[in-house]
């Protein structure tokens, strides 16, 4: 598959996994994400794969509308790196906040399909 039409791809997998997240779809989600998937929220927390769906399922942390604000990706071989601006509108226990993160998601490509391995969050 040419470069190009990666990048479409890998963009149209960020927004769908958006998607998942405000609707709750925490299957899809745990399909994304790789084993090894090591997530740095914006606090400098660092929640694993198993950690982070755990959160999700219990719904001690909700996504409740996600506004894609653009992003780019660069392809080098079998890894896409997607740099992004979005804000979150998110449900923390009983605090609901608005976020504006930049992040940098880095996804590798397994034989099973494209995998979330690397999620780094930053406000902007």
């Amino acid at each position: 598959m040419m470069t190009r039409g990666i990048e479409e791809e890998i963009l149209a997998l960020s927004l769908a996994k958006f998607q998942w997240k405000t609707s709750g779809q925490i299957d899809l989600l745990e399909d994304l994400f790789d084993d090894a998937l090591h997530f740095v929220h914006i606090t400098g927390h660092v929640s694993s794969k198993a950690e982070w769906i755990g959160e999700l399922r219990f719904r001690h942390f909700v996504y409740n509308r996600i506004e894609p604000r653009g992003a780019t990706v660069v392809v080098v071989g079998d890894t896409a790196t997607l740099k992004g601006k979005a804000v979150f509108d998110v449900t923390m226990g009983s605090h609901n906040g608005q976020y504006r993160l930049a992040f940098i998601e880095t996804y590798v490509r397994r034989p099973d399909g494209w995998k979330l391995t690397e999620l780094l969050t930053n406000t902007y």
